[in-house]
């Protein structure tokens, strides 16, 4: 009998469950190298190559190996976007027939090669609602062992408010030939956030709202939270302005220790459908986390079953 969605996810959370959750070996085609810092300030995040800068892109907007992401509504997209920008759409990172999960890795590496994403090209996108939908885009590629992925700090806020070139022209590519592997050390199913829930060397972290997790912003069956989970709502990784970019590294840090997650435990981020969720991955790892998995099913898996516990 073929394996369905959920199975796959729990067999390989489980696998990561018993190595302590520590991320697989990243998957790279070569001969690409590890990301550039592409212009961002090496002495706040310990990883600052996960993030572009407008300036450092605005100089590059011309390399042939690079692919920029617009991941904004068609609309806005085709009023004007960043030269040489590709569209792709948030909800296609979803399986389709279960919506639960994350999109299949045949369906993922079609939707890449046709927007020109090869192995060894560097992804770059941007939205402008502080990116949210490229770090699910940037968890996904990570899934699928593409780790050659950063997003526009700032993203079009930044890069209009600083009236920087754009274009309302669609954008023209030849496909590539891109490769899913799957890296399970990223994600991780129901059953391994209930072991972890009654572990003390993992820390779950809740990226939804404060109203999402106390059960008064009720979006499934049930409301509330996992159990011991602690409260960040992903939005506070980000500057509460007209831009929205990414917060400096000290306020992150203090922000996420304050709360108990700390180097030392494992994470696991989750949120309603891992999109937030996976924003609060990328922050984590923006500031040197190694061990952080994303429950892809989230509250919309946990919060409709009957048999999970959950806590107000």
């Amino acid at each position: 009998m073929p394996m369905n969605r959920r199975s796959f996810l729990a067999m390989t959370g489980a696998a990561s469950l018993a190595a302590s959750c520590a991320p697989a070996a990243p998957t790279v085609a070569p001969p690409a190298a590890a990301p550039a810092a592409s212009g961002a300030r090496k002495d706040q995040y310990a990883k600052p190559e996960m993030l572009a800068e407008t300036a450092w892109l605005a100089d590059h907007l011309k390399d042939a190996d690079i692919r920029i992401i617009d991941m904004r509504t068609a609309e806005k997209y085709n009023a004007s976007h960043l030269p040489g920008a590709v569209r792709y759409d948030t909800a296609k990172l979803k399986d389709a027939a279960e919506k639960l999960y994350v999109v299949k890795p045949e369906t993922f590496a079609k939707d890449m090669t046709d927007l020109g994403v090869g192995p060894t090209t560097k992804v770059i996108a941007y939205d402008d609602n502080g990116g949210l939908g490229p770090a699910r885009l940037w968890w996904v590629l990570d899934y699928y062992g593409h780790t050659n992925a950063q997003i526009l700090n700032g993203g079009w806020n930044k890069w209009a408010k600083e009236s920087r070139p754009t274009s309302n022209e669609p954008t023209t590519v030849s496909g590539a030939g891109f490769k899913a592997t799957i890296n399970p050390g990223v994600i991780c199913a129901l059953d391994v956030v209930e072991k972890a829930s009654a572990d003390t060397s993992y820390v779950i972290v809740d990226a939804r709202s404060e109203g999402e997790y106390n059960g008064t912003d009720v979006r499934a069956a049930r409301g509330g939270h996992v159990p011991n989970a602690v409260n960040i709502d992903w939005q506070k990784n980000v500057t509460n302005d007209d831009v929205r970019a990414w917060k400096s590294a000290a306020e992150l840090n203090q922000m996420y220790e304050a709360a108990g997650v700390t180097r030392d435990k494992n994470v696991i981020t989750y949120c309603q459908t891992a999109v937030r969720a996976a924003h609060t991955l990328f922050t984590l790892r923006l500031l040197g986390y190694k061990q952080v998995q994303n429950y892809d099913g989230s509250w919309a898996e946990w919060g409709n079953n009957p048999n999970t516990q959950i806590k107000k």
